[in-house]
């Protein structure tokens, strides 16, 4: 496989290539990647036969700001009607073994008019695969993808465990809670989900732990912890949500979120204030830098034009103060699905 399929956000291709072709310079691979405004995909083209495998088994995924989902595929292929899977298949024999078949397409309205022909084709296309001997129960954590552009039209791919997202199109839809003030509730709870291991995720979010929420109201994020039975400093001037506060769990300060201290040190602190990314950067720095808080979450807002390089300069800052306060960190970042013009930033000190 050649070439990198990406999966993104309607909307943010421009971004998505940028960061692209910045990871697979750093990583020594060179290419240019196809931008289709609005299409919710981007192709990163490499010259070398086997770079796209190569590149995308360098990669971290939730270091990977706008991908949803990360595939290596070669060049598009031409499907005819009624022949469709027996051209796919002839493909697949090309690409190593794999454990499973996805069938996808972008995460767009028009797309979305393919979903008659992908359940049409899901069940043909799995048998073919199995018939054929291209799936194997050995090849743990190798998946095929079948990225169809229309009826005529459909990369074919292969992506693996180490770096690629474990839900259909790169989503994960979230139910929201009916005993919640504010959708941005989802935000966290993805942010939890995507960037907090699950086998340490009970330790890491366990009754008794004490967060601080900057900007809480009306206290979508502090929802979250609440029902984890975690205590919250709710900093915000305006007013939280009733039921909130009625749990004993939430004390609210009416403060401003850049001038709030703690008194102590907290597990966590979250915070999805509307103000400039870089302001936002600086003070969750400062949290890090001065050990008010052993975790960090937060949202930089991007209205920007080129937000992967606002986002970049972000990082940078966070990376210099923290480097010269001497705090060991790491770091994870996305463009979460419940998130919109912004990005989602998740920091652990060591």
């Amino acid at each position: 496989m050649k070439n990198v399929l990406v999966y993104c956000r309607q909307g943010f291709e421009k971004d998505c290539a940028a960061e692209l072709s910045e990871v697979a310079s750093n990583k020594g691979f060179y290419g240019y990647a196809k931008v289709v405004p609005d299409s919710g995909y981007v192709v990163f083209h490499l010259d070398q036969a086997d770079a796209g495998e190569s590149l995308i088994q360098q990669l971290q995924f939730n270091r990977l700001i706008f991908a949803r989902q990360i595939i290596a595929v070669n060049d598009v292929i031409e499907l005819e009607q009624g022949g469709r899977v027996e051209l796919l298949l002839e493909a697949a024999r090309e690409l190593p073994l794999a454990e499973e078949i996805w069938i996808e397409t972008a995460d767009t309205n028009e797309a979305k008019a393919l979903s008659g022909l992908i359940k049409k084709l899901d069940k043909p296309l799995k048998e073919g695969w199995k018939k054929s001997g291209v799936l194997r129960n050995k090849a743990v954590g190798v998946r095929h993808h079948v990225f169809l552009l229309s009826g005529e039209e459909a990369y074919l791919g292969v992506s693996y465990v180490a770096c690629r997202s474990e839900f259909p199109l790169g989503i994960r839809r979230l139910r929201f809670p009916a005993a919640c003030s504010s959708r941005s509730t989802l935000k966290l709870e993805e942010a939890f989900l995507q960037f907090v291991p699950e086998k340490t995720r009970e330790a890491d979010l366990t009754e008794g732990m004490t967060a601080v929420d900057l900007g809480a109201a009306p206290g979508g994020w502090t929802y979250q912890f609440v029902k984890k039975g975690i205590h919250v400093f709710a900093i915000d001037n305006d007013s939280m949500q009733k039921e909130l506060m009625s749990t004993g769990l939430v004390q609210h300060e009416k403060a401003d979120g850049f001038k709030f201290e703690p008194p102590y040190t907290v597990d966590w602190l979250v915070c999805d204030m509307v103000e400039r990314p870089i302001k936002v950067a600086e003070l969750m720095a400062k949290w890090l830098a001065n050990g008010w808080t052993r975790r960090a979450i937060f949202n930089l807002k991007l209205p920007m034009k080129k937000r992967f390089q606002e986002v970049s300069l972000c990082l940078q800052l966070i990376e210099d103060l923290l480097k010269k306060s001497g705090v060991g960190y790491q770091y994870q970042v996305k463009h979460l699905y419940h998130d919109r013009e912004e990005v989602t930033v998740c920091i652990m000190v060591k």
